[in-house]
């Protein structure tokens, strides 16, 4: 009996062993990640401008997944920004322009969204966060009803661009007090400046040896206007023009009356112009990819970069004389909707590219999930974890008011647009007209389910 008893309790060790370590890799597979986003401001996909950024594509997309079908909401700095950080659609957090009147930075933005933002559920998610560049256009403007003491929920460091992108001649706000910048490019230059900071940040969470994952929002001015290069690489790209697509200098008659009737042709003044300023936006772009290639320099050096997940994305793209419209954005064309995302991390295989549509309202619920907390019911968009995870399915995807081949506009003097995107990738030919009665009123009434949906109603169409 005595031996059987041994062998018995032998047997339970083994078990209670086996329970034990099952539970403590259970446990260490649980462990939050860190979580660095990165974004710009501006930066189009479908005029290849990641093809000037070759770190972004060695560091990120050759070591992780690329969106082929990235698109934001709204083509629209503060309208965008709003979305990526409360997950929702405009329509439901109510910022349709960049100005305070239309809910920029409003006091009815602060009321309504400020306490649902990426900043306040990470932080609920146990994170250690920090803020670092341009938040909305109207950021502690006197317009805006508050100054740079105001640090917006959630954010345990707090470095905002007061107003809008800039490179020189700006004020943050730090940590609620006001930092001045003027124009010498070691101490100034607004890119290299958050890229300290977003660094310093890890290092300062690193040696504190905190048990809490960290989450990082760095936003950059470039490329956007006035798209001012650093010293050591302003002429890099001269001689370079802008992209001559099938839509550049094109007469879209077909199109909405602003580009129909709105738009002059383009001279050949104005085509330097537009050079001018693409080239001076990829010249940017080569620091931000030095902000890449210094944070993740920053995690190797840690060794977090098993732990850590890195986005890489923008608030929306940008046209350079697509139907001769010069540099700007604000169209529903892919040139304007379309943008970079790029995702590294633990579990995503490397070097690929899905098809899958990714949005700007997406990054919210997909940071919320990566941290294993819930994601409320009232967020719009939907997480993108079971496709970095190779999981996806048709139905783990958002639909970004698209139909099943392209978007739709109406607007308010009932003028649409409908195309073909497989055959007609730059949007030439507007087929509203040929669509049968049916499918137009089909794609009319599922607009209107859209621009009424809320949470899980918007899954659902």
């Amino acid at each position: 009996r005595a031996r059987e008893l041994s062998l018995v309790l032998k047997k339970m060790n083994i078990f209670l062993a086996f329970v034990f370590f099952t539970v403590a890799s259970a446990a260490a597979d649980a462990k939050q990640p860190n979580i660095v986003f990165i974004i710009t401001d501006d930066q189009d996909v479908k005029l290849n401008s990641l093809s000037v950024q070759p770190k972004v594509q060695k560091l990120l997309m050759e070591e992780g997944l690329f969106f082929q079908n990235a698109f934001v909401t709204h083509p629209v700095c503060c309208p965008s920004r709003s979305s990526t950080l409360t997950g929702r659609y405009t329509h439901n957090h109510q910022t349709y322009e960049n100005s305070v009147e239309r809910g920029c930075n409003a006091q009815s933005w602060r009321d309504r969204n400020e306490n649902k933002t990426i900043g306040a559920y990470m932080s609920k998610a146990g994170y250690t966060t920090g803020f670092f560049g341009k938040y909305l256009n109207n950021y502690a403007q006197r317009s805006s009803g508050v100054d740079v003491s105001h640090v917006p929920t959630g954010w345990h460091k707090w470095f905002g661009l007061v107003g809008n992108s800039k490179f020189y001649h700006y004020s943050v706000s730090n940590d609620g007090v006001e930092e001045m910048h003027g124009d010498n490019y070691e101490k100034d230059y607004f890119t290299d400046v958050i890229k300290r900071e977003a660094i310093a940040f890890i290092e300062n969470v690193t040696e504190s040896k905190a048990d809490s994952p960290f989450f990082i929002y760095v936003s950059t001015p470039a490329p956007h206007r006035p798209a001012t290069p650093a010293p050591q690489y302003q002429h890099t790209f001269d001689g370079r023009v802008a992209p001559r697509t099938p839509s550049y200098h094109y007469e879209g008659k077909d199109k909405h009356w602003i580009i129909s009737e709105g738009t002059p042709s383009m001279t050949n003044q104005t085509m330097d112009i537009v050079d001018q300023l693409c080239r001076q936006r990829w010249e940017t772009l080569l620091s931000v990819q030095d902000l890449v290639e210094e944070v993740l320099q920053t995690l190797e050096k840690h060794s977090l970069m098993n732990d850590t997940f890195i986005f890489y994305n923008s608030d929306h793209g940008y046209h350079l004389g697509q139907f001769n419209q010069q540099g700007e954005k604000r169209q529903p064309y892919d040139e304007d909707i379309r943008v970079p995302l790029i995702v590294r991390g633990p579990g995503i295989a490397k070097n690929k590219t899905t098809d899958m549509i990714g949005l700007n309202i997406d990054l919210l619920p997909t940071f919320i999930d990566l941290a294993g907390a819930e994601i409320p019911a009232d967020v719009d968009g939907r997480s993108l974890k079971p496709i970095l995870m190779g999981q996806q399915t048709d139905d783990s995807v958002s639909t970004c008011f698209l139909s099943d081949k392209a978007p739709v506009s109406i607007d308010g003097f009932n003028f649409e647009e409908y195309y073909d995107i497989d055959k007609d990738s730059w949007q030439l030919h507007n087929m509203v007209k040929e669509l049968d009665p049916k499918t137009r009123e089909s794609i009319r009434d599922r607009l209107k389910q859209f621009v009424t949906c809320s949470g899980a109603s918007c899954h659902m169409l």
